[in-house]
């Protein structure tokens, strides 16, 4: 458990009295855990990172995709079979962090090994994102705020294969920590100043390049840190140093507007319809940040953390809220009130926008654990009661190593659903066509559509040709005019295929259809056209007749 130590009282932020950075705590001011919760800590981790390395099967959902995409853009300046479907067009943007990473783990670990490795990236930049904000604002030297990092690094949108997003909220982390640092040494008039504006400026066009739904939520809480407190004046005229950031985000839209089309593809414009949910869907929503399986084990995680962020938010608004504050320093209330501003209109976000726009899915989802981090980085521990200090604590831990724990047993289970791919898709030789109809794409183990993407692991292995790639900046992929993919059925959906209207498909396109059921069902009524070709557990891969 972590001992607390009241600092010495100082004037709050309205009082208007001198602050000083978090930086500048004397030693005996910092909370440092135990020894022991330290190691704990780590070996959580390590047992974290396992789960994307120990295990065969992987139930996260597009981690299959990237895998093959890595492989294609790899080898496809040699490869004539996919140049004659495809044409790769990468530009910098917001998924190019991404794209380089996996450029470069392929080159040492190939490309299941190269997914594995940006799948493990989140689990532990999340957690030393937070390690790091909370020791830089408020001198926090405690591991707890690592265990909940951990914790929210496995949730839904693990499951569904968000790497890069998890990645890029972890990054926006740490650029927010610099940009709350800039304000409150732009109040002091910090003899320091030039040098944070400088690394502010090289730091945050990284955030762009990492995901740009974080980028966009970077530059609406630094817009609030800015007009929160202190002396707003001053601080507005530090935006200037967002300027590089937001002049590459302006160029890199300018050229998806006006260049959408690279030469030799045909546009491909996916209608972005917004859909939006009931209100009861949005609060089903508030679970996913530790929602991985059917087990509840996790749904209860996910009410224990919403209990400690609340308990953690009323102590620290109270004490925000008092003329005279004697908790921790005024750069602390000045944290506290940036990162409780921006946790608020973030919840706003999420209640206000739709679930989906086009192609681009569970755009409000994304915003529930991010109002976690914010809520919980702006704790102050000295205004919590102890028993909510204890529970933080104690339940940190707790909940980390339960998540973990729960990602392994689930992952081991998993094995045994997923039994028979390798061998399914090892009969499908290089330069084929693939039709992918998931019928059932869905896990007894596991939440989300873990089995949707497993065609593209042939990807990984020799160059064919699947039914759905990504055809956007994200991959850097477009079709040319022979892709069969363009005259696919619109009602074609991997996630949600439930029936096939065979008549609706060109099955002269494919040579091989993969059709996924669960293990014990039936054989799925096929055309006679198609043949079975192989069959193991829930993988069906049939072939036409007269091959292309």
């Amino acid at each position: 458990m972590t001992t607390h130590v009241t600092e010495p009282a100082a004037p709050d932020a309205v009082a208007g009295a001198a602050s000083a950075p978090a930086s500048a705590h004397p030693a005996g001011a910092a909370r440092t855990g135990p020894r022991l919760a330290w190691i704990a800590l780590g070996v959580i981790g390590l047992l974290a990172v396992l789960v994307f390395w120990v295990f065969e099967a992987l139930p996260f959902m597009d981690l299959p995709a990237h895998a093959g995409l890595i492989a294609m853009r790899h080898r496809f300046a040699s490869s004539e079979f996919e140049q004659r479907y495809f044409v790769l067009a990468p530009h910098i943007g917001p998924y190019s962090l991404f794209r380089f990473l996996g450029e470069v783990f392929v080159r040492f670990l190939g490309p299941i090994g190269a997914v594995r490795a940006l799948a493990t990236l989140p689990v532990v930049a999340t957690p030393l994102a937070l390690l790091f904000a909370r020791r830089r604002l408020f001198a926090d030297r405690s591991p707890t705020f690592g265990y909940l990092g951990i914790a929210l690094s496995f949730g839904f949108m693990t499951l569904l294969g968000f790497a890069s997003y998890l990645l890029g909220v972890a990054v926006m982390l740490v650029a927010l920590t610099l940009w709350l640092e800039l304000m409150v040494a732009v109040d002091d008039r910090a003899p320091d100043l030039r040098r944070r504006e400088i690394t502010m400026a090289l730091v945050a066009p990284f955030v762009f390049v990492a995901h740009g739904h974080a980028f966009v939520l970077f530059l609406l809480c630094a817009a609030l840190a800015t007009v929160a407190a202190g002396a707003r004046p001053r601080r507005m005229l530090r935006g200037v140093t967002l300027a590089p950031a937001l002049s590459l985000a302006g160029w890199v839209a300018w050229v998806e507007r006006g260049n959408t089309t690279p030469a030799g593809s045909v546009p491909v414009v996916p209608p972005l319809v917004p859909v939006f949910q009931r209100f009861s869907a949005k609060l089903d929503l508030l679970v996913t940040p530790t929602l991985l399986t059917r087990s509840g084990v996790d749904f209860v995680l996910a009410v224990a953390i919403w209990c400690l962020a609340i308990a953690c938010a009323v102590a620290t608004v109270r004490s925000l809220a008092r003329a005279s504050s004697t908790f921790g320093t005024r750069a602390h209330a000045l944290h506290a009130r940036a990162l409780y501003a921006g946790a608020v209109v973030v919840t706003v976000l999420f209640l206000a926008l739709p679930h989906t726009v086009g192609w681009f899915g569970f755009v409000d989802g994304r915003l529930v654990p991010v109002v976690l981090f914010l809520v919980f980085l702006g704790t102050r521990r000295d205004a919590l009661p102890r028993g909510i200090a204890y529970a933080l604590d104690v339940g940190a831990p707790a909940v980390g190593a339960s998540i973990t724990t729960l990602a392994l047993v689930a992952s081991h289970a998993f094995q045994a659903e997923a039994a028979g791919y390798r061998e399914v898709l090892a009969k499908i030789p290089a330069g084929s066509s693939i039709l992918n109809l998931p019928l059932d794409p869905n896990s007894d183990v596991f939440t989300a559509h873990p089995f949707i993407h497993y065609d593209k692991l042939v990807l990984a292995d020799r160059p064919v040709l699947v039914s759905d790639v990504w055809f956007h900046q994200g991959s850097a992929f477009y079709p040319t005019a022979e892709n069969p993919a363009l005259r696919l059925p619109p009602s074609y959906s991997e996630s949600n295929l439930k029936v096939i209207d065979w008549p609706a498909y060109h099955l002269a396109d494919w040579d091989y259809v993969l059709i996924r059921t669960r293990p014990n069902a039936e054989k799925p009524h096929t055309p006679d056209s198609l043949t079975l070709e192989e069959h193991r557990g829930g993988w069906w891969l049939l072939r036409r007749a007269v091959a292309n």
